[in-house]
């Protein structure tokens, strides 16, 4: 069992294998040097690796991981199970969680079992195209928006205005990231809402509202370039539906069996109807993510952020 009056070793997980391995690194980076400034009973370490051969060596000897790790195997489970297995403690949420989470079209059935109003999506099964399309277009109007059923960071994300867009759309996903869906877009007011637990119970952080300037959607040019969006925290929306937001953000993490901390986006449509979008089990600690943005508007700084992060991880070995 880890003790906090140990001296711990603790490595921070970066790099990795997926498309979103160069936030992973920025994320890791602040972590690291966070950690550095944190409590001295803090050793931490680098842990970047760039194959899956790397990964037993990067944390052997560690007595906690702090996974900054963002997509693939560093988000789907994979590592997670690999240092249940090793019986390393980690930040984040357990394997299960994370594969959920992951897998869009299982979030959209955790959102249904919780109650939560998601949008409408019709899954691609097989080849064959034409029956797939004649389900769109008879259950859906234009545009739509086509998604990988595995991805983060909006990678491959596209809004298609009419069949051939769609299309088009479907073929670039499938080829680049492998399943793809389809579902209802939304047109409205982007929100994402943290929560942090404290001391076991999960609290929702002030929202924040995503205002894209050029791009249609905040996809990952707008995520990750500075200046092509506002992040306004909190976010311009009334009292009832701030609570609403939050308290069903605290329901998402609770279904998804979310741990220490998580990110649920959320699109309001012009009668305030909320949509759940997705459940980030890891979100961006980077200088534009919205996590650290939430937390320090709620009064906690990032470096009390990241040792609330591992103090979670002690507090439930314990």
């Amino acid at each position: 069992m880890v003790r906090i009056d140990e001296k711990l070793d603790i490595c921070v997980l970066m790099g990795g294998t997926s498309s979103e391995r160069e936030v992973s690194l920025n994320s890791g980076e602040r972590v690291y040097d966070a950690l550095k400034r944190a409590r001295n009973e803090f050793n931490p370490f680098k842990g970047e690796f760039s194959n899956e051969e790397e990964l037993l060596d990067t944390v052997a000897g560690s007595d906690l991981v702090f996974n900054t790790l963002h997509g693939g195997i560093g988000e789907d489970g994979t590592v997670q199970i690999l240092l249940d297995l090793l019986g390393i403690p980690y930040t984040g949420t357990g394997p299960l969680g994370s594969s959920i989470a992951m897998d869009k079209l299982a979030s959209k059935r955790a959102f249904h079992r919780a109650s939560i109003s998601t949008p409408p999506y019709a899954e691609k099964k097989g080849s064959n195209l034409e029956p797939f399309l004649d389900k769109v277009n008879e259950g859906f109007s234009f545009p739509v928006v086509v998604k990988p059923r595995k991805e983060g960071s909006s990678r491959g994300v596209q809004i298609s205005d009419n069949e051939e867009e769609l299309v088009r759309g479907l073929q670039e996903v499938e080829e680049r990231y492998g399943e793809a869906f389809v579902e209802s877009y939304i047109p409205g007011r982007e929100l994402t809402v943290g929560v942090l637990e404290n001391e076991g119970t999960p609290e929702a952080l002030p929202p924040v509202e995503l205002e894209v300037k050029s791009e249609r959607f905040f996809n990952y040019k707008a995520k990750y370039t500075p200046g092509e969006t506002e992040f306004i925290v909190p976010a311009r929306i009334e009292g009832e539906l701030s609570e609403r937001v939050k308290k069903l953000a605290v329901r998402a993490h609770d279904e998804f069996g979310c741990r220490g901390y998580s990110r649920v986006d959320f699109m309001v449509d012009e009668n305030e109807k909320v949509y759940a979008l997705e459940v980030n089990t890891l979100p961006g600690m980077t200088e534009m993510s919205d996590l650290p943005l939430a937390a320090e508007a709620a009064g906690i700084e990032y470096c009390q952020l990241v040792d609330r992060m591992v103090c979670s991880v002690l507090s439930r070995e314990k």
